[in-house]
This record gives C-alpha cells, structure tokens and sequence, in this order.
C-alpha cells in the first residue's frame, strides 16, 4: 500500500512537472507572438511568408518565379525591384520567337540583389550590338533544373550560344537538394518544400521532416531555438571572418558554410555525378539543335576573399573542369579575375549576403561579353563588337 501511494504521488509530480514545463513553453510562444521582432529577421521571414506567394509549382523544374509580377527582394545589404515576363523569367516583353544567346543559371543569373537593369545577362545584351539575350535565370535552382528550364523555354527560342552561369559554391548542394525533393515524392512547389519545411507527401514515411516542417512554419518558439544554436555555432567557430578593404568597406566570410555546400564537388561523391551528368546532357541536347554550349563558372565569396586573408581555398570546380575539358565543353572561369581584382581592393560582393554586389555582376558582364565577341563568327552571332575593353588574361581561365 504504501508503495503504491509513493508510486502515485511519482506519477503527480511528472504530470504536475510536465505540466509546469507545457505551460513555460505556451507563454514563451505567446509572448514572442506578441512581439516577433525578438526574433531574428531572417527566422521571422519563415513564419511571415505567404507560402501562396513564392512563386508558382511546376512538375519539370520543381518551381517557376511568379510570371508578369513586379517583385522585391531585400536582404541586409540591399532592396532591389524585378519585373517578370509572361514565362516568370527576368526579361522585357514581349517574350521573342527566337534569342540568340539564352542564359540559364540560378540566383546569379537572374541577378539577385541588383534591379532589373544590374542583371548580367542584361548588361550583356546591351553590350553585345544587335544580339538578343534571354535571362533563364531561376532563384534556387540547381544543374538538373537548368537542363530542364532549357527543354521548356531555352530550346524553342532555337538560340545559337547557350550561356549555363555555373555557381560551384552552392550548384552541389541544390542539385543534392533537388534530388531529395524528387525522390521524396512532396511535390508541389520545390522552393516552398526546401525553405519552409521538408514535407514529404507521406509524414508518416517522414515524421521528422514533418514534423520539423510544421514547426518551422507555425512555431516563433521554435524558430527562435533554431536561431539561438546556430548563433551559438556560429560564434565558437570564430566566424564570420571579416575583410576589410581599401576603400573601407568589408566583407563578411563563413568559411564552415562555405565548406559545407562544396562537399559533394569532390570527383567521385555522389553529388558530383548529379552535376556532372546534367552538363553533359545539356551540351549533348545543345549540340543536337545545333548551337554551342558555353559555361560561365562564377566564384563565391570565400573562394575569392579568403586568400586575402592567408587561407587556402580548395576550387570547388576543380573536378567539373576537368570533366569540360574531357568532354570538349567550352568553359570561361571568372575565379583568377575576381581573386586579382579583390587583392587590389575590390569590392565584389556584398557585405553580409553572398551575392555579387553592382560591380560583381558588370566585371561578369563585361568578361562574357568580351570572350563572345571575340568569337562572334564561331558562334554563329551578328557583330563582334562590344563596348567592354575587360578580357582574360590567363590561359587557364578559358577551356575548349
């Protein structure tokens, strides 16, 4: 009897301490409802977003950016404005029958950051006299999505250079990402299931995911968890590292992050394969309609500034290059450009966000522009001028 009675009065304290613990956590949520700016903007943007307006699902390319809308994206270095076209990429109307030079690519591409007119597949089309230029560029897409934005709008404009902008700091991650969405059978809009919740079709397959997906969307508690432990890795790791320019400016550097999304560069990882056959299988298709494939590889932040600092820095590229070169694909590599231009002091990039800043995107601009009208005849292209006098320098930099 009286074991049983210490037994119960056991039991009352749990139920009493689970209750007091449930209670805690109710009062945490409401009070960080009640005044959300005690969360970190970037968190809050999970909880605030309307999940009906990161563009539109589609069943090839997983996504597509909100077609004839007026858009803006801000991040802590910038507020920029873009317009789309009737297809939801960032080109003037009305949308052609035929391009010279398609562009395909992510965020880099499209021209994150800037406004429409800061873009580089814009810069070049004015650059490049009597040359029709279409930016396919999609925010968040990986190698496969690029071979697909191609089928379904890249290749009816019968282009005589396709231009794929090939960003190696996160390509790897989001072709990775991609596959999973995939395979996980969610379907639905690809970029609101990889930033605002891993929902499989099934939660019962995937609790974990589900159940992460879920919180991330509802819970400010939880978010502010989430931001609390990466604000805590972020600093025990002596990051971000800062470099500061001649004219007084500075960059911020997270070499972990940097790191993280070039794991699957390595020749041999599974990732690396994704990438790889993608690229191949965009140049066989480009070949077959009779135009010429030419990468554009754009470096990131870290690659370019963290030799400035006496850190040596593994090129993500490394092995894609030499699958171009085993292939017979044409390439032009910004890297040694970007790394002499920051060692003289330029700014390049943004401070905080990992985007090319203005004069990023027109050293990319000027760069393309140059090489293709350099080999105008090759590619079949009217003109061979241009209003650039910037060109590479190096052997390296260029493949064919």
């Amino acid at each position: 009897m009286a074991l049983s009675l210490k037994l119960k009065r056991a039991i009352f304290s749990m139920v009493l301490l689970s209750a007091g613990f449930l209670l805690a956590l109710a009062l945490a949520e409401v009070v960080l409802r009640l005044f959300p700016s005690l969360l970190p903007p970037e968190r809050r943007q999970y909880l605030e977003v309307d999940l009906n307006n990161v563009g539109i699902a589609d069943p090839d390319t997983g996504h597509l950016h909100t077609p004839n809308s007026v858009g803006k994206l801000a991040g802590p270095d910038f507020t920029a404005t873009h317009h789309t076209d009737a297809h939801g990429f960032r080109n003037h109307a009305p949308w052609p029958t035929r391009a010279d030079v398609v562009v395909l690519g992510d965020s880099l591409v499209f021209g994150y950051g800037v406004d429409d007119s800061g873009a580089w597949p814009e810069q070049l089309g004015q650059q490049l006299s009597g040359v029709r230029v279409m930016n396919l560029g999609l925010i968040g897409a990986g190698p496969e999505q690029y071979l697909r934005v191609y089928r379904k709008f890249g290749a009816p404009l019968r282009p005589r250079l396709v231009v794929l902008g090939f960003f190696p700091d996160n390509d790897f991650w989001d072709a990775e990402m991609f596959d999973r969405w995939q395979r996980s059978g969610a379907g639905g809009n690809y970029m609101v299931w990889r930033n605002y919740g891993r929902r499989a079709k099934n939660p019962f397959r995937d609790p974990v995911n589900a159940a992460k997906g879920w919180l991330v969307r509802k819970s400010y508690l939880y978010n502010l968890s989430v931001a609390t432990v990466q604000a805590y890795r972020v600093r025990s790791s002596g990051e971000p590292k800062v470099v500061h320019l001649k004219d007084g400016s500075s960059v911020r550097l997270m070499p972990s992050g940097y790191l993280k999304r070039t794991e699957g560069s390595r020749p041999g990882h599974k990732t690396f394969r994704l990438v790889a056959d993608a690229i191949e299988q965009l140049d066989r298709e480009v070949r077959q309609s009779g135009s010429t494939l030419l990468i554009v590889i754009q470096p990131g932040k870290e690659q370019v500034y963290l030799p400035i600092m006496g850190q040596a820095v593994r090129d993500p590229a490394d092995g894609v290059k030499d699958e171009l070169r085993r292939l017979g694909i044409e390439y032009l590599d910004m890297t040694p450009v970007f790394q002499r231009r920051a060692a003289a002091g330029e700014t390049l990039f943004f401070e905080s966000d990992g985007h090319p800043n203005a004069r990023g995107y027109r050293l990319i601009a000027d760069l393309v522009s140059g090489h293709v009208a350099a080999r105008s005849a090759k590619y079949g292209l009217p003109g061979g001028q241009t209003r650039t006098n910037v060109s590479l320098s190096n052997g390296k930099e260029f493949g064919e």
